[in-house]
């Protein structure tokens, strides 16, 4: 099996981010829907657990810069959804999402 490059590894690691992303607009949508929380929930925690398993496939050969600055901003986007998601699972209020989620730079 051929090593990852860094290019394969931070187009894997923004494909990783959009899935997230995806989930947060789910977020948003659901905003007020006590129906939707649930499938919005488990949506949300299958984009977590993907994006954690393609951040732990990225060989140390790949880790360049740009990999890790990549990596370290996919780590704080998973870390915000988690807590939002928390709050949706203890039925708490939401607070704004530009509280809760890391700007959205490529960086």
């Amino acid at each position: 099996m051929s090593e990852m490059s860094p290019g394969a590894a931070l187009r894997m690691l923004q494909q990783a981010q959009a899935g997230m992303k995806k989930t947060r607009q789910a977020l948003r949508l659901a905003k007020g829907d006590p129906q939707a929380s649930g499938a919005v929930l488990k949506a949300g925690w299958e984009a977590l657990a993907q994006s954690h398993r393609l951040l732990a496939t990225v060989p140390l050969g790949a880790a360049n810069d740009a990999v890790m600055t990549k990596q370290l901003a996919v780590q704080r986007y998973a870390t915000a959804l988690l807590v939002r998601l928390r709050r949706l699972a203890r039925n708490e209020s939401p607070i704004e999402d530009d509280d809760d989620f890391p700007q959205d730079d490529d960086s």
